[in-house]
């Protein structure tokens, strides 16, 4: 899979997310899942731009995102 192939299935995916959204009903049983979304949305966004744009990310960056997804902790 080629950089435009990957792009294309995230704005795909970000589209989609972006449907899910908007369907989505505005009241308490749904309001924690219009936040996951939209926060699938945010690191949708964010991926996009990297990809696009060849950002690197730095060992704290690397660092921060292991601990938020993966409960990764150094001290």
């Amino acid at each position: 899979m080629d950089k435009k192939e990957l792009l294309d299935y995230l704005e795909t995916i970000d589209s989609e997310l972006t449907d899910a959204y908007n369907t989505g009903h505005d009241d308490p049983i749904n309001s924690d899942s219009l936040y996951y979304i939209d926060s699938a949305k945010d690191l949708m966004g964010e991926l996009i731009h990297r990809i696009e744009n060849d950002v690197e990310i730095s060992d704290k960056e690397k660092h921060d995102f292991n601990e938020a997804m993966n409960g990764e902790f150094k001290a």
